[in-house]
């Protein structure tokens, strides 16, 4: 295999997967009595999915797999070594499917210290309109923005700005999430209104 980083990949969406439901699970042990939010899921394509807390999706087992199939077909299809493309397009991909997995280790880390400190360290309750949780998502992906890209800067490389690229990516899904998440209540609110 001329590219083995990108088998990653695939480990990385089904950790995606699995990591999200471990979520959506943990938050119910104490956390969702004091932070409430619409949907656990910030991408709208598996937010019926991860609501049902199912750990084995057929749907997003197939996209896996395609993942799988295809990204050994494309290492197959590139020249052995370093190309900067194949560093960029590794580094785009890894960066994003790493952000996410690494985003979910930290609500899971956060439920559990919640869980093993009731009603110790918050108080009250909130809730968080759904386009507030993307927007926070959002944002708090400057945190690997940043750094990454102040690496790249200084030791510019085709991994590192892959790994850029990958971050902005997810940032700029954010925004398109973001986006239909107001058209959709737009036009819940329009049908709605009195006529």
């Amino acid at each position: 295999m001329n590219h083995p980083e990108l088998m990653c990949v695939p480990v990385l969406m089904a950790a995606d997967h699995l990591l999200t439901v471990a979520g959506a699970r943990a938050r119910e042990n104490g956390y969702d009595r004091h932070i409430r939010t619409e949907h656990y899921e910030l991408n709208p394509v598996w937010q019926n999915e991860i609501a049902r807390k199912r750990w084995f999706n057929p749907r997003h087992s197939v996209l896996v797999l395609v993942a799988a199939i295809t990204f050994y077909l494309v290492s197959e299809a590139m020249p052995p070594g370093d190309s900067a493309g194949a560093l960029f397009f590794s580094g785009m991909l890894v960066g994003t499917f790493g952000a996410i997995n690494g985003r979910h280790l930290a609500n899971l880390a956060t439920f559990r210290y919640l869980r093993s400190h009731p009603d110790r360290d918050i108080e009250g309750s909130i809730s968080m309109s759904h386009e507030y949780a993307l927007r926070l998502s959002l944002h708090q992906h400057m945190t690997l923005l940043l750094p990454l890209a102040l690496l790249c800067a200084f030791q510019p490389g085709p991994l590192l700005a892959g790994g850029v690229a990958g971050i902005v990516l997810l940032m700029l899904l954010h925004a398109a999430w973001i986006a239909a998440w107001r058209r959709k209540t737009a036009g819940k609110a329009r049908a709605d209104a009195p006529r």
